[in-house]
């Protein structure tokens, strides 16, 4: 099957890819029930895999998008710019997770995604994904499982923002991510410390909660205080997860995949 190269804001393509049968996050991906034999076929689909440097942009909202990825290594913010040049952020992308899906009725991406860590991308053009999910039914029904628990994700996002107040807010997005790492990218979490690797900064923090740095700044230091966590250095210590699941209003139950049918 031959491809065109992606476009895309900032990327360069990896000449070594994965192959689909040895993907170590493939039970986490879209492929996840994708039989094992078949897996051949669909890598088929896969164009390439990118790598894009931290900070630099995936795609822009509002802008026609050609491919759809899956992360495969590194962190990404999914956010909104507001008029006055504000940031939203919607949710953060770990390893396993998909971008690029949703469009506007236009045709347009409906957000932007930004790289907060060196990533690398599994590639798949858009005017290859109808003929995928007619003929594999499990990519179908997994890509509508996995979007379904991306938007309950979004929605506990949106009652943060509007009706808890700065700590509880902090509480639950630290809370989440943590419980997010431990599943999603193992090696970045430290047993011994219970900690985890954290490449958001607070102003990451501020616009995906609603708060200024100041604010965020205040309430990290009064929690670490109090003995709850600690953040530094790139980590995320939790020193009582039960305080910060307490504060947060947190139930990991939120991040499960439920499957369309039970059988």
């Amino acid at each position: 099957m031959l491809m065109n190269t992606p476009r895309s804001v900032n990327g360069k393509h990896s000449r070594i890819y994965t192959k689909c049968t040895t993907c170590p996050i493939r039970k986490m991906a879209l492929f996840q029930g994708v039989p094992f034999y078949r897996l051949e076929w669909t890598q088929r689909f896969r164009e390439s895999q990118q790598n894009v440097e931290a900070r630099k942009q995936i795609y822009l909202e509002q802008t026609p998008p050609t491919h759809a990825y899956t992360l495969f290594s590194g962190w990404v913010a999914l956010y909104k710019t507001l008029d006055n040049g504000k940031r939203q952020i919607l949710r953060i992308a770990l390893p396993g997770d998909m971008l690029g899906f949703q469009v506007a009725g236009d045709g347009t991406a409906t957000h932007s995604a930004e790289a907060l860590t060196q990533v690398k991308l599994c590639t798949f053009p858009r005017s290859t994904i109808p003929t995928m999910l007619r003929e594999q039914p499990e990519i179908a029904s997994r890509l509508v499982e996995m979007s379904s628990r991306d938007m309950a994700i979004c929605q506990q996002h949106l009652v943060c923002t509007g009706k808890k107040d700065a700590r509880q807010r902090l509480a639950y997005l630290l809370a989440e991510t943590f419980h997010r790492v431990r599943r999603q990218t193992p090696a970045d979490y430290d047993a011994e410390t219970n900690s985890i690797f954290f490449p958001i900064t607070q102003e990451d923090l501020g616009d995906t909660v609603g708060l200024t740095n100041v604010h965020v700044n205040r309430t990290l230091k009064q929690m670490e205080n109090e003995g709850i966590l600690r953040c530094r250095q790139r980590r995320l210590e939790i020193l009582d997860e039960d305080r910060l699941t307490e504060i947060g209003q947190f139930d990991k139950n939120v991040l499960e995949i439920h499957p369309l049918i039970d059988i």
